[in-house]
């Protein structure tokens, strides 16, 4: 399974940290302590954490945070760059948090089922966005028992997770507080694809 890096936007008690980071099976996070900070967890956060954790400002700083602290994973851990999860404002209250994955159509393409020509047009595309420009954030909010499931389907792709970065399918599928229901959207996206 794949590390998420976990960021707080809002003021979160220590507590509620630690309360979500003892969910049974469901901590893959290494949290991220401090905007200077420079080592990280490498497996996954053990709580109890003891020292509060800072508050980031907002998405453009932990992207950034990612890309200057974070050229290549740690040597040993699976701690993933193209994702992270943040523990906001709701968090602390309804146990939710909102998991962010990159996105690239450059990425997601497959060399093996390309002609020649398609390959070298994309050979081209990727030299041309070596910064990663391209690249777009997609964001769910899902219960904090549910992150593992949908950061499982984001890590090994398969025909669901192209359902993922479809907007409509992704609002059919999220409730009236801004939930996204993982479990129900596979479910209907299973039925549909029999």
């Amino acid at each position: 399974m794949s590390l998420f890096l976990l960021f707080c936007l809002a003021e979160i008690p220590v507590s509620v940290i630690n309360t979500l980071l003892q969910t049974p099976k469901h901590n893959f996070f290494s949290v991220v302590r401090d905007p200077a900070q420079t080592t990280f967890d490498p497996f996954h956060t053990s709580p109890p954490i003891t020292t509060p954790v800072s508050k980031f400002l907002d998405r453009e700083q932990i992207r950034r945070f990612i890309t200057t602290r974070l050229s290549e994973p740690p040597a040993g851990s699976d701690l993933e760059l193209c994702q992270y999860a943040l523990l906001d404002e709701r968090s602390a209250s309804d146990h939710t948090l909102i998991l962010a994955h990159s996105y690239s159509s450059l990425d997601m393409r497959d060399p093996d089922t390309m002609s020649e020509d398609e390959f070298e047009q994309l050979q081209t595309e990727i030299d041309d966005h070596e910064d990663g420009a391209e690249n777009l954030w997609f964001e769910w909010r899902v219960a904090f028992g549910d992150a593992e499931m949908i950061s499982t389907y984001l890590c090994f792709e398969s025909d669901f997770t192209v359902k993922l970065y479809n907007e409509d399918f992704v609002a059919m599928h999220t409730d009236a507080r801004g939930i996204f229901q993982v479990k129900s959207a596979y479910g209907a996206f299973v039925d549909t694809d029999l």
